[in-house]
């Protein structure tokens, strides 16, 4: 058993339990854990918080009193849910740091809302972090494929050199020859430059922009921004 229980939970009982509840689970606790009965090192220990256990919430005042300090604590637990980062450091503060699946395992077994509620918010969860686990992917392939279509590109350039060449060859005769407004009213003429200059800007650009998608920043936002807030809401959370 662990030790670290709350009383209810060290006898087995429910928080609205009455006193005969909580004798009938004191005595049945005490059966197990006595130290004349369990020889463990841990059964002294049980033991001694079976007898408190049964000693505070067998009094009206104690009990009341213990149920408002669980209270605290239970609140106490939910305030940890506070995912700060430094902006000039860029590090997380350890104290505060906890994360979504750590509070939702609190939020699950201390929260008071109802089993209806509970089960709306693991559904919520679930939906949530599958939204963001297909936003991550997305990303992910759209940076690769960007970076994948640079590499062709560039591939291409310098299979197509030799071609491009004679291309380039052609456009410098034909001006020569035609004079220059004629070459540039040229359509195969103006489609060649128009198509070689996309190709080589996007060659340029699809390197940055996949850097751009995967950067730090990026995926801050999706999980700040979208994947925490989304959380939140699922579980009712205010700060």
């Amino acid at each position: 058993m662990n030790s670290s229980m709350n009383y209810y939970e060290l006898l087995g009982v429910k928080a609205d339990a009455n006193k005969e509840e909580v004798k009938r689970a004191y005595k049945l606790q005490m059966k197990k854990w006595h130290p004349d009965i369990n020889k463990s090192k841990e059964a002294s220990e049980i033991s001694i918080r079976l007898n408190e256990a049964k000693a505070i919430l067998l009094d009206d005042d104690k009990r009341k009193q213990y149920d408002l300090s669980l209270k605290c604590e239970i609140n106490d637990n939910y305030q940890k849910f506070n995912y700060q980062s430094n902006p000039r450091k860029d590090v997380y503060k350890e104290a505060q740091k906890v994360t979504k699946w750590e509070y939702f395992k609190e939020y699950l077994r201390f929260s008071k809302v109802s089993k209806m509620r509970k089960f709306l918010a693991i559904i919520g969860v679930g939906l949530e972090s599958l939204l963001c686990f297909i936003l991550k992917i997305l990303l992910i392939s759209l940076a690769y494929l960007s970076c994948l279509a640079s590499y062709l590109i560039m591939l291409s350039f310098s299979l197509l050199a030799p071609i491009l060449g004679i291309l380039l060859l052609i456009v410098v005769f034909t001006f020569l020859t035609k004079g220059f407004l004629n070459t540039i009213t040229n359509s195969a003429v103006i489609q060649g430059i128009f198509i070689f200059g996309v190709l080589y800007f996007l060659m340029l650009v699809l390197p940055i922009l996949s850097r751009k998608i995967i950067s730090p920043k990026v995926f801050d936002i999706l999980y700040n921004k979208i994947d925490i807030n989304l959380f939140k809401k699922c579980v009712g959370y205010e700060k």
